[in-house]
């Protein structure tokens, strides 16, 4: 009898290969009764994990691999570039080295590659897809590795910035020193991101119990942020709350163009804090947060999955409020 495969078990057990994968973990959302059975019948079968994959866990390169996004923007850049100097400070610090591999999409070629090769002892994604195939790739081969941000994927470990607290702190701060009614203006409803910021929003309004919030998500062009505005201003809104530093800086553009003047009628912030948030030399309230310490923060926990250490996802939730010249 061949070697017996994930997708073996799953489909002899009517199962799917998640739930395989989540009861050989022992990571994920499963009863003990069917984690039991899949992991009898594994015995029963003689399932060993990829044969590769595991002497490359065994036998170490003292290399992790870093997979970074080739099309970011600007700001993205900044972030990415953050990281990879916290990542690298940590694993410098254990003896490892950092292999970097370009992203090129939802395809899982370059990490095939890199663990036929021998090359590193895991990996670090930096961004991820819906469905991300590579995830699946990296669990079928037994190959330790974390998400820096979110995903779906519930057995996968996950260090990110604490969005939903930052968040929450900006716009209860905001409401504390005189906003009535803040709006939040939104980025791509399909990413994570953006639902954990939105759920700190809501958290500090219904605190506060504004009713009848305005929250618009996918204002991500001009057109959309000038209907944005104009809704908020018939609203009486007095504080616009912006998911990111683009976002932000549309917002500014168009109340500028609309003749409103910051802070004086209408304060404006930003969820995330970047280096392009120059208006013109005024600066701009933001949430900061520390990238190198989620590089650092990844790097570490990473280093104890390979060393087959338990671990948990982490919210890295340094991060500072800085009020600027945008708000009251």
């Amino acid at each position: 009898m061949g070697h017996i495969t994930l997708d073996d078990i799953a489909a002899d057990l009517g199962v799917s290969k998640t739930t395989v994968s989540r009861a050989m973990s022992g990571k994920g959302r499963i009863s003990e009764k069917t984690r039991q059975r899949i992991k009898d019948y594994a015995r029963e079968k003689g399932y060993r994990p990829n044969v590769q994959a595991r002497g490359l866990a065994q036998q170490r390169t003292y290399n992790i691999a870093v997979v970074s996004p080739q099309d970011s923007n600007v700001s993205e850049l900044a972030f990415f570039h953050r990281c990879l100097v916290g990542i690298t400070e940590d694993a410098e610090r254990e003896g490892y080295n950092v292999i970097i591999t370009v992203d090129r999409g939802n395809r899982t070629d370059e990490l095939e590659q890199i663990v036929e090769n021998s090359k590193a002892d895991g990996v670090i994604l930096t961004r991820t897809y819906y469905d991300d195939r590579r995830i699946e790739c990296l669990k079928s081969m037994d190959v330790p590795y974390l998400v820096i941000g979110s995903t779906q994927d519930e057995d996968s470990v996950q260090v990110d910035n604490d969005n939903a607290g930052g968040s929450y702190e900006m716009t209860r701060l905001l409401i504390s020193r005189g906003a009535t009614f803040p709006a939040l203006i939104g980025g791509d409803s399909e990413l994570l991101v953006t639902t954990q910021r939105y759920e700190g929003f809501k958290k500090a309004i219904d605190e506060k119990k504004i009713k009848d919030p305005l929250y618009f998500p996918n204002s991500m062009t001009e057109r959309v942020v000038t209907s944005d505005i104009d809704i908020s201003l018939k609203r009486g809104v007095d504080c616009l709350i912006c998911m990111d530093e683009e976002i932000t800086l549309m917002t500014l553009d168009v109340l500028r163009k609309k003749g409103i003047m910051v802070p004086e009628e209408m304060s404006v912030a930003s969820l995330y804090d970047s280096s392009i948030l120059d208006d013109g030399g005024r600066s701009v309230t933001a949430v900061a947060y520390d990238e190198i310490y989620l590089g650092q923060t990844a790097a570490a926990t990473l280093i104890s999955i390979i060393n087959q250490e338990e671990v948990n996802d982490i919210a890295a939730n340094s991060f500072a409020i800085r009020l600027r010249d945008t708000t009251r």
